[in-house]
């Protein structure tokens, strides 16, 4: 093996380099000889797998029209401090592109208090901030790609009158009375625990928290007493619903 490598470089004996010449001996021919010709292989195919789809949009919010108090948007980690005060807000949340994506509610000394949104790929959803007591001063976001931050008053909440159903976390608004409310949590398949469900009930001028309605990991229903008038706010990894059957009806 050293004679061939230093007939590559010149430095080898002279019969491999005239043999190419056809001035060398005999023997140094038969080292010369062609390699043999590559047959294909038969009876093999070759399966291709093809490139994972590009992430769709980011759903759209249902929203009850409410004037956006503050606009933020970016394309990276990013600290949002709150315009708007003290005063409760809904907060609108969208992801527009692919990768990790998180939001943290941040007090006023910028400690992480609840977390608002835990996902990957794009997403839309609204949070409730500032009616529980809990003052809410800036958000904190860790994205990988562009993201929309849009607050609005109360009255941005949508009515709900018997039944409601959204893809995520968000706020609406229960006008009647007393009533039994069957709420279904569908589950998310990219939680290994089925994805988060949590709701809960508020004063309807967001003035302080009154009751939970649910609380558990994975796909869930069961019914839970509703004391309208309220604000719900259902924190949802995975799509959600809940219908309203007033007492009596």
């Amino acid at each position: 093996m050293r004679n061939r490598g230093a007939s590559r470089n010149g430095q080898g004996g002279q019969g491999r380099h005239e043999g190419q010449n056809g001035q060398g001996d005999q023997g140094d021919q038969g080292d010369a000889r062609p390699s043999p010709t590559p047959r294909p292989l038969t009876g093999v195919s070759k399966t291709l797998t093809p490139p994972p789809a590009a992430p769709g949009p980011a759903p759209a919010l249902t929203t009850a029209g409410a004037p956006v108090l503050q606009r933020t948007t970016g394309t990276a980690d990013r600290v949002v401090e709150l315009t708007t005060g003290a005063q409760p807000v809904i907060i609108g949340i969208t992801h527009h592109g692919p990768g990790h994506f998180v939001v943290d509610a941040l007090d006023g000394r910028l400690r992480a208090g609840s977390q608002l949104v835990y996902t990957d790929g794009p997403f839309a959803a609204r949070a409730l901030a500032n009616a529980d007591g809990r003052p809410v001063r800036a958000l904190r976001i860790q994205a990988e790609a562009p993201w929309t931050i849009e607050l609005t008053d109360l009255t941005d909440a949508v009515t709900l009158d018997t039944y409601a159903e959204r893809p995520a976390s968000d706020v609406l608004r229960y006008t009647g009375g007393p009533a039994i409310a069957t709420l279904h949590y569908r589950g998310t398949p990219t939680a290994s625990d089925g994805g988060y469900f949590l709701t809960d009930t508020f004063a309807p001028d967001g003035s302080g928290f009154l009751d939970v309605l649910a609380n558990h990991t994975g796909p869930w229903q069961a019914e839970a007493p509703l004391a309208g008038p309220c604000l719900v706010y259902a924190r949802a990894d995975g799509p959600w619903s809940i219908e309203v059957r007033a007492l009596g009806g």
